[in-house]
């Protein structure tokens, strides 16, 4: 059994306290009734904190809720609540009858006797390289989740483009499910998407493109850029003609203030577009 601990730092109720550091209220009703410890004695009511309490939320134990497959994982930041990977294109997070991250993880906390289940605080495109975080505790993805809903968790992309595209803006639009063609499609109703865009380097046929997304929609970057005629190379979906095994969009950066102590943390992965711009599959317009 592990703990989320905290000391109290002034005369405070129990519930208060909890939830000013992002606990739920939901959170809190299942705490409330048989995990929680202050000063090592159970707690089952809201009680008055003192200066220097002790308090500690017990996590239970779970059950691996994906079979366990041994694969090597790059692992780019750890603590006791998360674990931030770099992700390989070509690989899904978590789909059905597929070999996923989720069987990668579920066999790194099983190795090391991480008795939690597999939860994601955020995902990525199978084709989408970069950084993927994974809770090691219910209440860890909770906080994370809605770092992101309150736009408090900052998530900054690279992107590989076809042609050369100078921008320094942000762009909103609106964007709904095109049924038919299985994609994103822009709409006079819909979701709303924000995401800033401006460009790093220029070559002869592509653009290096900074992005950073202000509302987590899904293909909100890929759908931007190919609205603005200069689709990620190898996006297929979205109207690249490079046929590649990949789309070149990745998760280089995040920052977050991190649960238990609100200590600022940025975690950085470098895309391989490198290897791409150095072969003959981007040499031909074929």
């Amino acid at each position: 059994m592990t703990y989320i601990e905290f000391k109290a730092d002034r005369k405070i109720s129990l519930k208060k306290f909890l939830l000013d550091r992002n606990i739920s209220n939901r959170a809190y009703k299942k705490i409330i009734k048989n995990s929680i410890l202050v000063n090592d004695k159970k707690i089952e009511k809201n009680i008055k904190l003192n200066s220097d309490d002790n308090i500690k939320i017990i996590i239970e134990d779970e059950i691996l809720n994906y079979e366990p497959i041994n694969k090597e994982l790059e692992i780019l930041y750890e603590d006791q609540d998360i674990i931030a990977i770099d992700k390989d294109a070509n690989l899904t997070v978590n789909s059905k009858g597929q070999e996923s991250l989720a069987n990668y993880i579920s066999y790194y906390f099983w190795k090391n006797n991480i008795k939690s289940q597999v939860r994601f605080i955020n995902r990525l495109d199978m084709n989408t390289s970069g950084i993927i975080l994974i809770a090691r505790n219910p209440y860890a993805q909770a906080y994370y989740q809605k770092l992101i809903e309150n736009n408090d968790f900052d998530k900054e992309y690279l992107a590989l483009v076809e042609g050369n595209l100078e921008i320094d803006k942000t762009i909103v639009l609106k964007i709904n499910y095109d049924e038919n063609k299985k994609k994103m499609k822009i709409a006079d109703e819909g979701y709303e998407i924000k995401t800033y865009f401006k460009n790093i380097k220029l070559y002869d046929k592509f653009s290096l493109i900074y992005c950073k997304i202000f509302t987590g929609k899904t293909h909100q970057i890929r759908i931007s850029l190919s609205n603005l005629n200069h689709p990620i190379i190898g996006d297929k979906l979205y109207g690249s003609k490079y046929k590649l095994d990949r789309f070149l969009l990745h998760s280089y950066k995040v920052s977050f203030i991190r649960f238990r102590d609100g200590e600022k943390i940025t975690i950085l992965s470098r895309p391989n577009f490198d290897n791409y711009l150095n072969s003959s599959l981007l040499r031909s317009d074929s």
